[in-house]
């Protein structure tokens, strides 16, 4: 009986060692053939992280406003445009004055002068200088003038001067009138503050005529005044008129004369010239330069002007 029990026992672990023994040697016959082995068990549940806490706070209330609501529509696709060039900005000019002078206009007025003529206009007969006294004295001259203000400063003009002058020496006693015309060209420039008190300067030239008349005789000589020149001021009183006290002096030569007319100091003139010694038509010789003196005012308007 012992010995059948031993028997058993002996058999059955021997099925048990080669129970393992196959075991291993197909698991080495596995392995060399290629096969993975088998998974692990899967691992056991594990909770999420938070599980058991407190809510966080405002959990439970209602969603915000517009919570929910349906996105925006796509806007639409931008395309480069070409952008127009940067504007210039131009600066604005400050306001005119209420009373300023016109950039340009037709300038045009009227100057009244005292007019002194001196030194003497030719050599007579007896080898003395025939002076302009002898001829005419001073007196007064209205000028007219015309012209064209350029940006404010610059004024060319024509001009016509009429001077009535006084009685000269050898006309002493009779009812001779002497006179004077001069008429040309001119060219005024405004410097300085030309909206209220400006420096004026003046030059001109035309063709210089003195007169002497006698009842039926008329007698004249003419020439070139070759320049005159005038300093003075312009003062603006309203925007298109203006105020021109002006000095002038100028210089010149009579060549020609016309007609003829006697002295009526002959009886009494120490040299006993009985008239001109160049009439007619002749052509003066002996010509001397004399000189003009003259002052001014003059009342201009700047017509048109802005």
């Amino acid at each position: 009986m012992i010995g059948q029990v031993m028997q058993s026992s002996f058999l059955r672990r021997g099925a048990g060692c080669a129970a393992g023994v196959l075991s291993g040697m197909l698991f080495l016959a596995g392995a060399a053939e290629g096969q993975q082995p088998p998974p692990p068990p899967p691992a056991q549940y594990q909770p999420p992280p938070g599980y058991g806490q407190p809510p966080p706070p405002g959990y439970g209330q209602p969603p915000p406003p517009g919570y929910g609501q349906p996105y925006p529509p796509p806007q639409q696709p931008y395309y480069y445009q070409q952008q127009p060039p940067p504007t210039q900005v131009v600066p604005v000019a400050p306001p005119e004055p209420e009373t300023h002078a016109p950039k340009y206009s037709l300038w045009t007025g009227a100057r009244l002068s005292y007019v002194g003529f001196g030194f003497s206009f030719y050599e007579n007969e007896g080898g003395q200088p025939e002076t302009t006294g002898n001829f005419l004295g001073n007196g007064v001259a209205p000028q007219i003038d015309v012209g064209a203000r350029i940006s404010y400063r610059y004024i060319p003009y024509l001009f016509w001067e009429h001077g009535f002058m006084g009685q000269g020496h050898r006309f002493d006693g009779s009812q001779a009138r002497s006179s004077t015309d001069f008429y040309g060209i001119g060219f005024r420039y405004v410097s300085g503050d030309v909206d209220s008190v400006a420096f004026l300067t003046d030059l001109s030239i035309g063709k210089r005529v003195v007169s002497v008349s006698n009842g039926t005789q008329t007698y004249s000589m003419s020439g070139i005044e070759f320049f005159r020149l005038g300093l003075g001021a312009e003062i603006r009183v309203a925007t298109l008129f203006a105020l021109t006290p002006l000095f002038s002096i100028s210089s010149g030569a009579l060549n020609d004369s016309e007609g003829d007319v006697a002295f009526t100091c002959a009886p009494s003139c120490a040299d006993g010239v009985q008239g001109p010694t160049y009439k007619n038509g002749q052509v003066i010789q002996s010509a001397r330069a004399y000189v003009v003196l003259s002052l001014g005012l003059g009342i201009h308007f700047d017509v048109f002007g802005k």
